[in-house]
């Protein structure tokens, strides 16, 4: 006698639980050895799965850390979407991402942890730096897109949306370069948390006639 198929809530649960593993072998992988020196069959091997069940769940080793960052986003939007209405879009970013990434009590947030995975990641490997640019410009369904476009009062799709997720994007990517390298800072709390700070504050200061200005205001530290 055939047997019934699993409840449709147990197969979820199962899919989410493989999704997870693999997720978390492939970050212990790239941490361990680097991302350009991992592959999708060793990926596989570490999740205990085959290569052909990687590919059910992610086309490519660079979608594994993009769901990396979908994790990250929705901790930073959910942070957003609890703000006062009447900050800008950029302050809304860097006060919620702020909250994500802070230390209470001396105890690392799992926020920080992701985003200090991430970093890892990105400044080891040039490969995956490319591929992740590529990768940003067909993500247009993100947590924090949403969050903005309902503070913005405007479509999800919504030039305005759109740009300022880019330039978030470019500051990000200025705030960590380098972190973690040799004769750079160490990925602590504290630091990405300065580093971001900094780099918005110079980045607002671009919007003032630069002569009054000091060339140190807002240049976060780039050597330990």
């Amino acid at each position: 006698m055939a047997r019934n198929p699993p409840p449709h809530g147990l197969r979820e649960r199962k899919k989410r639980r493989t999704r997870a593993t693999l997720i978390d072998a492939a970050a212990g992988l790239f941490l361990a050895q680097g991302y350009d020196n991992t592959t999708v069959d060793q990926i596989a091997a570490a999740a205990d799965v085959s290569p052909r069940t990687f590919s059910r769940y992610f086309p490519t080793k660079v979608s594994v850390v993009a769901a990396i960052t979908d994790e990250l986003d929705e901790l930073i939007a959910d942070a957003m979407d609890r703000l006062p209405g009447e900050m800008t879009a950029y302050d809304a970013l860097l006060a919620a991402s702020l909250e994500v990434f802070r230390a209470t009590d001396g105890v690392d947030s799992p926020g920080f942890r992701r985003m200090a995975m991430l970093i890892q990641i990105m400044n080891g490997s040039t490969s995956y730096r490319a591929s992740a640019l590529a990768l940003r410009h067909e993500v247009t369904n993100k947590a924090t897109m949403h969050v903005m476009a309902r503070r913005m009062n405007v479509p999800v799709d919504h030039r305005a949306v759109t740009l300022v997720t880019d330039v978030w994007a470019v500051i990000f990517s200025d705030s960590f370069a380098g972190l973690g390298q040799p004769g750079n800072h160490p990925i602590e709390s504290a630091v990405i948390c300065e580093r971001l700070a900094a780099t918005v504050s110079l980045f607002h200061s671009t919007w003032t006639p630069w002569a009054g200005i000091s060339a140190a205001d807002g240049e976060p530290p780039t050597s330990a």
